[in-house]
């Protein structure tokens, strides 16, 4: 799921991917110097709870999954299977991307809010994120993969928490799923 927002209200692109894409994309931006590396602040993210099957990692907005146990990490948009990797509330299961699950749709969402301390600086800015849409269309866990700087990070976080989600399907049934969202700043 990619969202690109303008720091104007005014002319504002919402495009929503599947989390396969965003991750091509995603990479892509940054090999293409949509950043220097000196303004991303980067890193691999892990997840892993004791009654999954599963560990998760983010590595430049691209989800993969590993069986726990095993070596070998699998990209979790070309899976076939539903793959939880952890849970929500104590026994609702969180799944990651994969063909399986059908995404959440958007029913709410509000753009961040340009850091007034940066809004001379006439740079386009990005920050990688990924959040749980739980059973019920709410934002959960808003978690930063990299960020420009700290400005720009508790404001995506304050945007995110306040989007709804029409929640993601698996065999008709509403779960929670893990969504990478790359927000734009310009």
């Amino acid at each position: 799921m990619h969202l690109g927002f303008g720091r104007f209200g005014t002319g504002l692109s919402v495009v929503f991917l599947c989390a396969a894409s965003l991750c091509l994309w995603a990479s892509a931006l940054v090999q293409q110097g949509g950043e220097s590396a000196g303004d991303v602040q980067s890193g691999t993210r892990t997840a892993a709870t004791s009654r999954s099957d599963f560990e998760v990692k983010v590595i430049q907005g691209e989800f993969l999954v590993r069986q726990k146990g095993t070596s070998e990490w699998k990209r979790s948009s070309k899976l076939n299977e539903p793959i939880a990797v952890g849970f929500v509330d104590g026994d609702h299961k969180i799944y990651v991307a994969t063909k399986a699950i059908k995404p959440p749709k958007s029913i709410r969402t509000e753009p961040p809010d340009y850091p007034a301390n940066e809004t001379n600086s006439g740079k386009k800015r990005w920050v990688w994120l990924h959040i749980v849409v739980d059973d019920h269309g709410a934002v959960r866990f808003p978690t930063v993969d990299a960020s420009p700087g700290p400005e720009f990070t508790k404001a995506a976080i304050e945007a995110v928490q306040r989007w709804t989600f029409e929640p993601a399907k698996l065999n008709g049934q509403s779960v929670a799923v893990l969504v990478n969202v790359t927000m734009a700043f310009y």
